[in-house]
């Protein structure tokens, strides 16, 4: 008796969670992610719609911060209290980028547990934003007082730079460099509860842009540029 009662049961979880993979139940999505890239991080918050049960419509909304592998932070020897500063940086570089798309079911897990895999395709528009640098330098012309300049590198060079400057230094001198951007990757989602998510993703993002830009001084400007990227997600599905 006790074993077909269990059977009973197992059998009733199973169809409720297939009906809820079927998309019967749960219509729609919503997540947070924070994600790490090879050029960068940011977060980011994702909406989904069950075309059916295998096939998830997919709208990206993300903020990410830019950097450049070969940055390096430096600090003043001569003062403990001065701010550090990453020389021959030009520009603080973000990017906010909306995309759409579809992510695709290749296996689902049983429903005593494991993991969905998923590949997740997305494409749509990327506005980076860039902040020129702004650094204290000591002015050898006025009796070496610390002054607040935008940075040169022809100018500005170790033995001068104090530490950078406040961050609102810059902010009226703004450059957007727009461009459009795909997105791949493999999703995995973990955890026995149809109604919350809980998965890792890992992919590639590639870059278009239609004004190149740099972060480093003497650096080749970029019309192009890619960067491997995983994320960590959390959420919950629903019915409107």
């Amino acid at each position: 008796m006790f074993f077909f009662l269990l059977s009973i049961l197992q059998n009733a979880v199973a169809q409720e969670i297939e009906r809820s993979e079927a998309g019967l139940i749960y219509k729609r999505e919503r997540s947070l992610n924070i994600n790490l890239n090879t050029d960068g991080w940011g977060f980011a918050y994702r909406l989904g719609y069950f075309k059916t049960g295998y096939v998830k419509r997919t709208l990206d909304f993300s903020f990410s911060f830019m950097h450049d592998l070969k940055e390096q932070k430096y600090y003043n020897p001569a003062d403990n209290n001065s701010k550090s500063f990453i020389y021959g940086k030009e520009r603080k570089m973000y990017s906010l980028k909306l995309l759409y798309g579809k992510q695709k079911d290749i296996s689902n897990k049983p429903y005593w547990g494991g993991v969905d895999i998923r590949w997740l395709t997305l494409y749509g528009i990327n506005l980076a934003i860039g902040k020129p640098i702004y650094l204290y330098v000591v002015d050898q012309a006025s009796d070496n007082i610390l002054v607040i300049r935008k940075y040169d590198p022809d100018q500005h060079t170790l033995d001068v730079i104090y530490g950078r400057a406040p961050y609102v230094n810059g902010l009226e001198e703004l450059e957007l460099y727009p461009a459009i951007t795909f997105k791949t990757a493999i999703n995995v989602e973990y955890g026995v509860l149809p109604e919350k998510t809980r998965s890792i993703e890992a992919g590639l993002i590639v870059n278009a842009y239609l004004i190149p830009y740099n972060i480093m001084a003497y650096q080749q400007p970029k019309y192009f540029d890619f960067s491997f990227y995983v994320s960590f997600q959390f959420g919950k599905r629903y019915n409107p």
